[in-house]
């Protein structure tokens, strides 16, 4: 297949495939006060399944991406795949909270190693403003997986139980590998030998340019908001206001259009700089979160003073995302895997760990998470200071 005449077919299953690393998080999500009934296990044991999932993510990008320049990006891919499929029809018959947390991460490392490749792709068949749109696409394919994927658990949930969302996620991904397996052609134009100097040189290249490095925490604090919310969101909404998995699963859905609505917005503010409309988006941001927090101390916990400032700091983090996204993508394109690996793994890391201070948060109100929200802006107009004081330098 000549990949440059079928490179929109290529994109298309493409697109496909990529919202499962968020839609394996948050088609979970409504179902987490019930896995926790399931196992009779507190709840910081269930939200850290969330938290493993990510963990292994972020560690298995890294061999991802060496596994990606050396060996192109079908067979990874599929292999990968494949087990990951496995694994969805493994867990739900886990015999303990432990187990499943075991699975959870194995399957969260498979993730990490299909994602590489798939991002590659963009990077091998595309150049230029058509790059960058691909990217604002891949993006918002990634964000419509995150907007569907809450509603589709909470029915799942309330019908059928926590069980049925891992076969679900079985069902759509075996589907994502037969078109994988039988019409991906490798598109990989840079091969290196698999030796583990060069692979660490090529890392070590890309990871110490502080403003590709600067730029991978900066994304990795915007993701982690969403994580947040996954994590302590259905415990507030669920088990606090006394809400079902599927009302927190449209308000869950809400939270992911959010999302989604600033990948669109990005495309379409694509021709102004990076600096102008980050500096913009983040002074909403800020200005929401301080408003977050105030309403959170002065009023009564209820779901409008919780949904509606979430929503407006989702959009802006949405709509500055893609941009640092496309910087960092394209930083080496002679070894994008490489590239691509450390970036997914630092953002899904970052994102992890920052995250994983939901799991200590209260969920009996929303003010713990209204302020880690504003400690994250605070933390990400820092770093883009930084980044902007060091793109000065090297300009000079």
């Amino acid at each position: 297949m000549d990949q440059i005449k079928y490179k929109y077919f290529i994109t298309a299953v493409v697109m496909m495939v990529i919202p499962l690393s968020g839609l394996s998080i948050d088609i979970y999500v409504p179902s987490l006060p019930s896995v926790a009934q399931y196992f009779d296990a507190p709840k910081y044991l269930v939200q850290l399944s969330i938290t493993v999932f990510m963990l292994g993510i972020g560690f298995t990008q890294l061999i991802g991406g060496s596994f990606s320049d050396s060996f192109g990006r079908r067979k990874p891919l599929v292999i990968s795949m494949f087990v990951f499929v496995l694994l969805c029809f493994w867990i739900p018959y886990a015999s303990s909270i432990y187990a499943l947390l075991f699975l959870r991460l194995i399957q969260g490392a498979t993730a990490g190693l299909f994602i590489v490749p798939m991002r590659s792709i963009a990077v091998d068949i595309y150049e230029g403003a058509e790059f960058q749109k691909m990217v604002s696409y891949m993006t918002m394919a990634w964000g419509l997986g995150t907007i569907v994927a809450p509603a589709i658990g909470g029915y799942l949930q309330q019908h059928l139980g926590w069980k049925s969302c891992f076969y679900f996620l079985g069902i759509y991904s075996g589907i994502g590998l037969l078109f994988l397996y039988y019409m991906l052609p490798e598109t990989s134009k840079h091969k290196h030998p698999f030796r583990l100097k060069p692979t660490l040189a090529r890392y070590k290249e890309t990871l110490f340019n502080a403003n590709f490095l600067l730029g991978l925490i900066f994304m990795g604090l915007l993701y982690s908001c969403l994580i947040l919310f996954a994590i302590v969101g259905p415990f507030i909404i669920q088990v606090v206001m006394g809400y079902t998995p599927v009302q927190f699963g449209y308000v869950a859905l809400l939270m992911g259009l959010a999302w989604f609505l600033g990948n669109t917005t990005s495309r379409f503010i694509l021709h102004i700089s990076i600096k102008k409309k980050t500096t913009y988006l983040l002074w909403i941001m800020f200005i929401i979160s301080i408003i977050a927090v105030f309403d959170a101390i002065v009023f009564p916990l209820n779901i409008y003073n919780l949904v509606i400032p979430t929503f407006i700091l989702f959009w802006a983090a949405g709509s500055v995302y893609p941009a640092f996204l496309a910087r960092s993508i394209s930083f080496n394109k002679t070894a994008s895997g490489s590239v691509s690996a450390i970036l997914g793994s630092f953002v899904f890391l970052v994102a992890a760990i920052s995250s994983s201070a939901g799991v200590f948060l209260k969920s009996t109100s929303q003010i713990p998470l209204a302020v880690t929200f504003l400690a994250i802006v605070i933390i990400c107009a820092l770093i883009f200071y930084y980044d902007n004081k060091i793109s000065k330098v090297l300009a000079s």
